[in-house]
């Protein structure tokens, strides 16, 4: 019996009973899981790829926006601050990991004002591009609580409005009026 480590909770356990990853073609890597931590590490990979496609969506947008090429290191570490919600406090960067706003809602907000973003380029003359995209980037910022209200008031929107079964008795009353000259009755 031998005892491999888990690549994730890093506890020693039996081979047999653990998962096995292999990668590589010429250096082949093997890495070994719990059951559980197999469930968890499938489910941040997933998470992963999905906050890259996202990144590559907005990365997309921003060139096209901006008319560059590429973005620089300084355009990337403003994006990035603002999706792991990093901070400042007494000129040092407080890191913190995906606990800011989604790639997703930083694109949506872009396109949500993008006739202001394009009255904003046409109107004022930036020196440099990076000068144009920390005003958009910050006039962005400022307008993301816009719309997560708005992502908001159309969640509730599209709820499907749940309604309680009760039994309802309904009670019909006949109105059994006479009219002075009906001549009905004769017929």
């Amino acid at each position: 019996m031998m005892l491999v480590k888990c690549f994730k909770c890093k506890e020693k356990s039996e081979k047999e009973t653990m998962i096995c990853i292999e990668k590589g073609k010429e250096k082949i890597t093997r890495k070994y899981f719990h059951q559980g931590c197999y469930d968890e590490f499938v489910q941040e990979q997933e998470l992963k790829e999905k906050d890259l496609k996202e990144l590559d969506q907005l990365y997309k947008f921003l060139i096209k926006l901006h008319s560059i090429e590429l973005l620089d290191g300084r355009m990337m570490e403003k994006i990035q601050d603002l999706r792991n919600g990093s901070i400042k406090v007494n000129n040092k960067k407080m890191k913190k990991y995906k606990q800011g706003i989604s790639y997703s809602l930083m694109l949506d907000t872009y396109k949500f004002m993008n006739e202001r973003i394009d009255s904003i380029i046409n109107s004022m003359k930036f020196q440099t591009k990076w000068n144009e995209f920390s005003y958009i980037f910050g006039t962005m910022v400022n307008n993301i609580n816009t719309i997560k209200q708005i992502e908001k008031l159309t969640d509730e929107v599209n709820q499907k409005p749940t309604i309680n079964k009760e039994t309802v008795d309904i009670v019909v009353k006949k109105n059994n009026k006479k009219d002075a000259l009906d001549i009905s009755a004769f017929l």
